[in-house]
């Protein structure tokens, strides 16, 4: 956005000194655009350098670009517009995690900043900040990210020059967690074990990959038992209804014929009217979480099996069908994702199997050194 209209200032003698007047435009923080005046003394110095000071002024104003510059706050900006036309056309989960990141982290250090006098130095401090306070580096990276879709949405309005948050040095990400992956021995065991809804959400779970969100979110009509294909066209997250993760999220599964047997039985034997396919008692959906501690949970302990979560299922559908060679296009497409990056995260290549590769290629190198024997 540019100024209103050219301007060049006036250059007049007070007193002693020379003084340069101009004019910029701010957006407030109703978002309008106020003109605001300004002024700059020069001291008790000639005319001609009072004249070469106001045009070097002139050329910086000239480089720090024609918009105007936003006058309103970090927070100003956030709860004004970044919030209601931005994160709250993003799935509720989102929602949640920018609100707990805002409150608990960037209001405190970051919300009483004026927007466009963030710089890269504030944004860098912040994160050696949250760092040296202990928190992971998938945390710090959170925060990062918030910021930068935050002060990017500024930039791309016009309201400051640029994002600050590019270049910003993190902190090496450690995976404190390894993904759980189940075993064959696991699965069967976990279904003879487990009751219904958790039972067949499993199976569907292991066998197609599906997010805890799109499995809870699956309707009656989702399911073509006739001509065997299952849909994903919605998820359920944290007790709210709403689209899937991404577009390339709603997909369609060709479903093996004993597991539209399988599925025949599930519905045959609901004890609950409902549109849901795995309704609650009272014929809604069901909280993940809720589900996880009623039905799983005591399962795990019960069958004295290290721990594992929902997640656990899609990661083994993966770990297990990209060791298998399954063409990665086809793996993408079956879980849903948007690029191949994001699936080859998932794949674990299985220690046995490392050790089969390498174990064969020494053979081939070195032919005439005895094995050893085990």
């Amino acid at each position: 956005m540019a100024r209103r209209h050219h301007q060049t200032g006036c250059l007049f003698k007070k007193g002693q000194n020379w003084v340069f007047r101009y004019r910029e435009y701010q957006i407030g923080s109703d978002g309008t655009v106020n003109p605001v005046h300004r002024s700059v003394s020069f001291g008790a110095i000639t005319r001609l350098e009072a004249s070469r000071a106001r045009d070097a002024l002139q050329r910086r104003l000239a480089l720090a670009g024609e918009r105007p510059k936003a006058a309103m706050t970090l927070k100003e900006f956030w709860t004004g517009f970044f919030d209601p036309h931005i994160i709250q056309k993003k799935q509720p989960s989102t929602q949640e995690l920018y609100a707990h990141l805002f409150r608990n982290h960037i209001d405190p250090h970051l919300g009483s900043t004026v927007l466009s006098e963030i710089g890269r130095f504030h944004i860098q401090e912040f994160i050696s900040k949250k760092e040296a306070e202990g928190y992971a580096p998938q945390t710090v990276a959170h925060l990062r990210d918030a910021l930068s879709k935050a002060l990017g949405t500024a930039a791309l309005w016009g309201w400051i020059n640029d994002n600050p948050t590019k270049g910003v040095t993190l902190p090496r990400m450690q995976r404190r967690r390894v993904p759980r992956v189940l075993t064959f021995q696991e699965i069967a065991k976990l279904r003879e074990a487990l009751a219904e809804p958790a039972r067949t959400m499993l199976v569907l779970g292991v066998l197609l990959g599906l997010r805890i969100g799109e499995l809870l979110g699956l309707k009656l009509e989702d399911v073509d038992l006739q001509n065997g294909m299952l849909s994903v066209r919605r998820a359920v997250c944290r007790g709210n209804v709403g689209p899937t993760k991404t577009p390339g999220s709603e997909r369609r599964f060709p479903l093996p014929d004993q597991t539209v047997e399988m599925l025949g039985e599930y519905i045959a034997g609901r004890k609950v009217e409902s549109e849901w396919f795995f309704p609650t008692l009272r014929g809604g959906f069901h909280n993940d979480r809720t589900l996880f501690i009623r039905y799983v949970k005591p399962v795990i302990k019960k069958l004295e099996l290290p721990h594992f979560s929902w997640h656990s299922f899609r990661h083994t559908f993966l770990t297990y069908n990209g060791n298998d060679g399954v063409a990665m296009p086809i793996l993408q497409s079956l879980a849903g994702h948007t690029n191949a990056q994001t699936t080859l995260r998932y794949i674990d290549t299985f220690a046995d199997r490392k050790r089969a590769v390498l174990e064969q290629w020494a053979e081939q190198l070195f032919p005439t050194v005895p094995s050893k024997k085990r």
